[in-house]
């Protein structure tokens, strides 16, 4: 459960409270602890936090930084959102990143972001792989 410092900064950011939230979220619930409920634009895509986190080579705010640079600054929404669970460290794409991924299309702009995730997934699997064990 988020602490009340992290409440109180998503009561002050809008998250769940009806507002359409694009962007990083940033918090300190786990990446895979689904806690926050928002609301996003339909048709935005989350990005996973462990490929936030990947894009940052495990920095979290480096892969967020790297994911504005890759896919733009979100332009804040003022459209209804739809409900969902988040967690820290993700980022929502609005519905307009998503159809510039697709070329204007925003279902071929799914389908490549959700290969995108598996693609830098399988990339930081094998950088982890390669990487030597600790120094003695």
């Amino acid at each position: 459960m988020p602490t009340d410092a992290v409440s109180a900064a998503l009561r002050l950011a809008g998250l769940g409270k009806g507002k359409s939230h694009v962007g990083p979220i940033i918090s300190t619930v786990k990446g895979r602890h689904d806690e926050h409920p928002i609301d996003v634009p339909s048709e935005s895509f989350v990005l996973p936090a462990d490929v936030v986190s990947a894009l940052g080579e495990g920095n979290t705010l480096a892969g967020m930084k790297a994911v504005e640079k890759r896919f733009g600054r979100s332009a804040p929404s003022l459209a209804k959102g739809v409900p969902i669970i988040a967690a820290g460290g993700e980022v929502v794409l609005t519905p307009e990143q998503v159809a510039r991924e697709g070329g204007g299309d925003i279902k071929k702009g799914h389908e490549r972001l959700r290969q995108f995730v598996v693609d830098v997934r399988k990339k930081h699997i094998k950088t982890l792989k390669s990487l030597p064990g600790p120094a003695r």
